[in-house]
């Protein structure tokens, strides 16, 4: 029902927004970027899903083998539900999505997905880091190699650090739990980056040459989205904040707003498209292969 509503919602939002803007310019927008262009961006934004399925998969081995199915279920319905729902409340299908298929008690559920969130915090911030608008190259630099020297740093390392911080070391515990592989940040940055270059690289085709929208500030626009999306207040989707995210670390000026922010919304609208679109055809597809969605294969799921 909560997804139902969040669904009506966004569709509402969607329509409104749509009846404040000039058709005609949304359609020269969406003919600047062409017809292979789309295609590509929906592939790479579709390899996301699959970075994250391998990152889940890792994450719950220590359990029971997961198949590569059930982990793409998972991430495609738990993104859903936080699409559909406003202030992020989807987050909470994970646990209850984990405790039906992998039979993992409240406890573990909610560390799991406090680990990843908490994963994916520390990576993004240190993208944002990377590509904040007028931070000089050195600094870019540095940020970059030290992103890429945290990742490599073995975990045994950070557990023998911490057995000198006992402090430390009870309230992380619950989240160095050794489940996943170290490669859970690599495929983190993998997700994040190419989300980030598939938006840029969307803004930066549409929005005409006059802007001056260059390479960087597109990418800043779409670290701004992605930042936007994190905020709790938000309504369903992120409709709004997030293309107010894109503008604002952009950089452009006033007056390209109106512009500007009907690309943003054309972006925010294909990548939603895509992925809504990929857990609608998933259920589809689950719902034809399987006698009814209450018979549950427990046997396969059997470590």
């Amino acid at each position: 029902m909560a997804l139902l509503t969040g669904f009506v919602l966004a569709l509402a939002l969607l329509a409104w927004a749509s009846a404040k803007l000039n058709a005609d310019e949304l359609f020269i927008l969406w003919r600047a970027v062409p017809f292979w262009g789309w295609v590509t961006a929906a592939l790479m934004w579709s390899c996301t899903f699959f970075l994250r399925a391998v990152r889940l998969r890792q994450e719950w081995r220590w359990k029971r083998q997961v198949r590569g199915s059930q982990a793409m279920r998972l991430v495609l319905f738990h993104n859903a539900a936080v699409l559909l729902t406003p202030l992020r409340a989807g987050e909470l299908g994970y646990p209850l999505l984990v405790r039906q298929m992998f039979g993992a008690s409240w406890q573990e559920a909610m560390h799991s997905l406090m680990w990843l969130r908490l994963q994916d915090l520390m990576v993004l911030g240190l993208l944002a880091l990377i590509l904040w608008p007028g931070l000089p190259l050195t600094w870019r630099v540095l940020f970059a190699i030290f992103l890429c020297s945290a990742l490599l740093v073995p975990r045994k390392l950070i557990l023998k650090l911490l057995t000198h911080r006992p402090s430390w070391s009870a309230k992380l515990s619950p989240f160095l739990h050794g489940r996943s592989r170290h490669s859970g940040w690599w495929l983190s940055l993998g997700n994040w980056a190419i989300k980030i270059a598939v938006v840029a690289s969307l803004l930066h085709a549409m929005t005409p040459e006059v802007m001056g929208l260059s390479h960087q500030r597109a990418l800043a626009g779409a670290l701004g989205g992605e930042l936007a999306a994190l905020l709790p207040v938000q309504g369903p989707a992120g409709l709004g904040t997030y293309e107010a995210g894109v503008w604002l670390l952009s950089g452009l000026p006033l007056d390209s707003a109106p512009i500007f922010g009907m690309a943003a919304l054309l972006v925010h609208g294909f990548c939603l498209a895509v992925s809504l679109g990929l857990a609608g055809l998933y259920a589809v597809l689950a719902a034809w292969g399987q006698p009814g969605p209450h018979k549950i294969d427990t046997e396969r799921l059997d470590p």
